[in-house]
């Protein structure tokens, strides 16, 4: 279980930093262009943020 927490957190820091610094690869690709084109783009930044957030406390959680 901590190999799990260890990559639910730096996953979560991954997400969470390609929001604040706006990472040109979590916004050019298909699956993201697809997204932001339906909910859009500030929709697609809190979608970050939520799942940034869950990951980063369900590897904390967890490790504790």
């Amino acid at each position: 279980m901590e190999f799990l927490a260890i990559v639910l957190i730096i996953y979560g820091v991954l997400l969470l930093s390609g929001l604040i610094f706006q990472f040109p690869f979590f916004y050019n690709n298909l699956k993201s262009k697809a997204l932001i084109n339906m909910i859009g783009r500030k929709g697609y930044n809190i979608l970050l943020l939520v799942l940034g957030l869950g990951t980063l406390i369900a590897g904390i959680l967890i490790l504790s």
